[in-house]
This record gives structure tokens, sequence and C-alpha cells, in this order.
């Protein structure tokens, strides 16, 4: 089986679209802080994706690159519809790569075998690996301004992320069975043999 491209590239399109649709909304006067919006924010195809490249991927390298790009398009579209170069390039944001890469090599796992507890134990520990990085970033790196820099501020800012890993848990649930199916996967196309015609004279 090999992955559809077709449906990485529209999926990759929506993972990024998904990103830019809050600060598109907030042209209208809607309130994008995660924080105090109902906007379901981490509900994307994009770690989903990233699980599937580092399964799928003929090259290694390809499951890394692949979602750095997306997510690099994603910054710089929110800086554009925004202005505001630091809600684009942020502190934490090398935390942010590494975590999107630490998915990407969990998929890795997959490559041995894709049975369904498989993907699905995947889906877990890349989730909450994701979670507990990423939001260690935004802790270490928020220079106090948001959660203090001591224990009592570490368990906040995860207490307060919680509903963004319940979003990527669902995301994870609703993507995943996609791309690991016919829908994303096709076999590949074999090639047919063909002799040479005897000579006649």
């Amino acid at each position: 089986m090999k992955p559809r491209l077709s449906v990485i590239l529209a999926l990759l399109a929506v993972s990024v679209a998904v990103r830019l649709i809050p600060y598109v909304l907030a042209q209208f006067g809607m309130t994008v802080e995660p924080g105090n919006t109902v906007y379901p924010w981490n509900f994307s195809p994009f770690l989903p994706l990233c699980l599937f490249g580092g399964a799928m991927f003929a090259r290694a390298r390809m499951a890394y690159l692949v979602p750095f790009a997306a997510w690099l398009l994603g910054d710089l579209g929110v800086w554009a519809l925004t202005g505001r170069a630091d809600w684009a390039f942020y502190a934490h944001q090398p935390v942010i790569y590494l975590s999107v890469a630490l998915v990407a090599f969990i998929g890795f796992s997959l490559r041995r075998g894709r049975s369904w507890k498989r993907v699905a134990g995947a889906g877990l520990g890349s989730s909450l690996a994701f979670f507990v990085f990423s939001n260690f970033g935004v802790w270490a790196f928020g220079g106090g301004a948001i959660y203090p820099l001591n224990f009592a501020g570490l368990v906040e800012c995860y207490v307060m992320a919680i509903p963004y890993l319940r979003n990527t848990l669902v995301s994870m649930a609703v993507f995943l069975p996609v791309l690991f199916s016919r829908v994303a996967l096709t076999k590949p196309t074999a090639v047919p043999g063909y002799r040479l015609a005897s000579s006649r004279t």
C-alpha cells in the first residue's frame, strides 16, 4: 500500500486552513485568543498526518520536512493575517517543532505493522507526547507572563491545556481511520512485463 497523494495534499491544505480560520474570523470581530473563544483549537488533521507520514512515507526525511513546511506556512499565514510577527515566531516555537518531529518519529513504529490496536496506541501516545512537550514549552518560555515559573505554574499550564488535548484526541479518532483506510491508501500498480518480439526475416 502507498499513500494517495491527492488525499494527503488535501488534508495538508485543510490543516493549514484550520490554523488560519480563527484569524480570518478575527477580521470580523471574533476573539481569537484560545482561552477566550469556543473555537475548537487543536482539532485538525495535522498531527494525524504527522503520524501517518512517519508510518508511510518512503523517505524518512519527508516525514519531518512535510509537516515542518505545513506548520511554517501556517505561521506565516498567521503573520500575514494579523500583522503580528510575535504570533508567527514565538519564544517556544522550537519546542513546537520538536513536538511535531516527535509525533512523526512515533509514526515510524507503525512501519513494522499497522493493526488498529497499534494505530490507536500510536495516536494516543503521540497526542500525549505533543501535549506534554508543547505545553512545557509554553510554560518554560513564557517568561512567567501567563504561568509562574514554578511547579504550581507548570501544573496550571497543563490543566488549562486539557481541552486542547481532548480536541487532539478527537482529531486522532476522526482522521487516523481515514488515513489508514483505502480512502488515503492505494495498492501500487504493477508494471506489466514485456518481452521483445522475435524478429522475423
